[in-house]
């Protein structure tokens, strides 16, 4: 019990560094300013937003001989992405293997999935 009263003060301990300060303050009318300029180009942003979905990835399920074949076609300067080869043999195949009539079919039914998604 002696202990308990006559423990020593206490210790600090956590050591702090030196005050750290930002570089820049925040201003209100700066943030007004960004808001004035980003709100005027309101079609841009419509069509990059349009474009984005259509960018954005994806993965697609196929066995691992198949990621080989298009991971060499790519090797061999055939295409600069897997996706860009991909399109390419897509449309080879509509242009070799398709009607008239399956093609409008395909171009449906791709809409279809793109006002899904």
């Amino acid at each position: 019990m002696s202990n308990l009263l006559n423990k020593n003060p206490k210790k600090k301990l956590l050591d702090r560094g030196p005050n750290i300060a930002p570089t820049n303050q925040f201003k209100m009318e700066s943030v007004e300013q960004t808001e004035r300029v980003v709100a005027e180009p309101v079609q841009n942003s419509e069509i990059k937003k349009a474009a984005s979905s259509e960018r954005k990835a994806t993965s697609v399920r196929v066995r691992k001989s198949t990621r080989n074949k298009l991971n060499a076609l790519v090797s061999l300067n055939k295409a600069e992405t897997i996706d860009d080869l991909l399109d390419i043999m897509i449309e080879e195949y509509m242009s070799a293997n398709l009607l008239k009539d399956e093609k409008k079919q395909f171009e449906l039914i791709l809409e279809l999935y793109k006002s899904k998604g």
